[in-house]
């Protein structure tokens, strides 16, 4: 019996096929409102190199699921679809997510309901029986989404704090002098800067996306393809600080453009190549020590037949009814869109920093600019950076706010708490502290308070995040707001501010560098709302 044969008759005549085709484009048309913007995000982001391994992700899913389909058990194959309310909720989460991504102009949160809406169709078309065989292909398409802006930082962050620590390791074993300073590998003749595309993040998911793709297809021990999945993260750290340890080597014998050449050469899906046949050497190894004259044949299970068939049969079957009210959700969904996505963001009627005073009561002001590489990272469309300085000790303490016009769309403010170990400082103390500042006409609002160190040095650091009138302590609580206020009153701008001074034992202390930072913000709080708006 063949795979078609065991698949019920569901379009037996050219008319009912193009009926079917038309119900399909039908539903499609109804849920683009929804997620349209969440797929051009998608679209986007797989044009960078982060995550330009989105299609492939996505062509991995869509076999494995087809071969899913392929292998499933024929008695499963007569059942009807009766089991679907899982699918509904699915598919109406679905909805819900790209509802409030569309009009909060987010288009990461629309793209995120794309999969909870796709994985609902499937149960309502198949029943929760067979679709839920199908668990593995929706998990793979999470790997081809982009990470939230808050996540995403985070884990930046510490890929490349461990890329670089890796990577002084390595070249320290190879007999070379190294000097890590954050995440600056400092050579001497050279200075290599583990930025956030050495993270190795661009490297991570595919990396596990073709482990978990040989451990699905492979005939080896379930303990061996768990290992291979296992073993997918640490390899890509491992790859990276390899690459960057080896720039080192280059640096040492033929000069800092050869080794700018290698960085160029050996990156990207170089690297990705390199880890896959990593994978592949991993799993012989495995066989030959562990399976030993007991396994014969090939390794992987790469036999394609029957799943064209499949495919032709899934895209045949007729949407469901439950479809058709799903759809009608989507519907409204759309039109809700079209009423309240018409509406203008409000305009901030703001400021610009370069009017900021540069002398605060009686603190005198440098104004200061940032490094350009620095600037490009905090993408910000406005920024103050200016060193205010104590009357009578002349004790510095330095102002650093950076403003955003739309929070949505590409940048977006940088945590302090990920930005300063990047350059060297290492936290030794943090905390939330609530702060008095109702004489500024700020009321009572906590703040993050940071004890940094660097060498000998120290530096108290007090920051928050401007967002619309609030004061708030929390980046995520931050997003969440951004997206609320998107939605609700069409303003999304917002701000990071920053005050930081030096801790002198000579000079009082903790407690001196304390009531030095909040006397400043007394002086220069009453100034900030012409530039950062309630």
């Amino acid at each position: 019996m063949s795979v078609g044969d065991t698949y019920p008759a569901l379009a037996a005549d050219r008319g009912a096929e193009l009926r079917v085709a038309g119900l399909w484009l039908l539903v499609l048309a109804c849920a683009a409102p929804v997620f349209a913007l969440g797929l051009g995000e998608l679209v986007a982001n797989w044009m960078t190199p982060v995550y330009s391994h989105g299609p492939i992700v996505v062509a991995m899913a869509l076999w494995i699921g087809l071969r899913t389909l392929r292998d499933e058990p024929r008695a499963l194959r007569r059942h009807p679809a009766l089991v679907i309310w899982p699918g509904v909720l699915l598919a109406l989460l679905g909805i819900a997510g790209g509802l409030v991504g569309t009009l909060g102009r987010i288009g990461d949160v629309s793209a995120y309901g794309l999969i909870p809406w796709m994985a609902g169709v499937l149960v309502v078309s198949l029943g929760w029986a067979r679709a839920r065989r199908l668990w593995l292909s929706v998990a793979l398409l999470l790997l081809a989404l982009p990470l939230p802006q808050v996540l995403y930082w985070k884990v930046t962050t510490q890929l490349q704090a461990l890329a670089s620590e890796l990577a002084a390791w390595m070249i320290s074993a190879m007999g070379m002098s190294v000097y890590l300073d954050g995440n600056i590998i400092d050579l001497g003749v050279y200075r290599l800067q583990v930025a956030e595309a050495c993270s190795g993040l661009q490297y991570l998911f595919p990396i596990v996306a073709f482990a978990v793709l040989f451990a699905t297809i492979s005939r080896e021990p379930a303990w061996r393809r768990v290992a291979l999945v296992l073993l997918a993260a640490p390899l890509a750290v491992a790859m990276n600080a390899l690459r960057i340890a080896i720039t080192a080597l280059v640096v040492e014998h033929y000069g800092v453009s050869a080794a700018e050449g290698f960085l160029h050469a050996f990156e990207g899906w170089a690297i990705l190549l390199a880890a896959i046949a990593v994978l592949v050497g991993v799993m012989l190894l495995l066989r030959a020590f562990f399976g030993r004259g007991t396994q014969r044949g090939p390794m992987l299970d790469l036999d394609i037949s029957g799943t064209g068939e499949v495919l032709g049969r899934v895209l045949h079957v007729p949407p469901a009814r439950a479809i058709g009210v799903l759809s009608v959700v989507a519907l409204a969904a759309g039109v809700l869109i079209l009423v309240l996505g018409s509406s203008q963001p409000e305009a901030s009627g703001r400021m610009t920093f370069d009017r900021f005073p540069q002398r605060v009561g009686a603190w005198p002001g440098v104004r200061g600019a940032l490094d350009p590489a620095v600037a490009q990272v905090v993408a910000a469309d406005d920024y103050l950076n200016t060193t205010y300085f104590e009357p009578g000790s002349m004790a510095p303490v330095q102002i650093f706010s950076a403003f955003y016009h739309n929070q949505t769309r590409g940048a977006a403010i940088h945590s302090p708490e990920i930005c300063l170990p990047a350059n060297g400082w290492e936290v030794s103390e943090i905390g939330i502290r609530e702060l008095d500042m109702s004489a500024a006409g700020y009321g009572h609002f906590e703040a993050n308070r940071a004890v940094v160190t660097k060498g000998t040095d120290r530096q108290l650091v007090y920051y928050w995040f401007e967002q619309r009138g609030r004061r708030v302590a929390n980046d995520l609580a931050v997003k969440l707001g951004v997206l609320a206020d998107e939605v609700l009153h069409g303003r999304s701008d917002g701000a990071l501010l920053r005050f930081t001074t030096p801790i002198d034992d000579s000079a009082g202390g903790l407690l001196a560098a304390e009531a030095r930072v909040r006397d400043l913000m007394r002086q220069a709080l009453p100034q900030m709302p012409g530039f950062i708006p309630f």
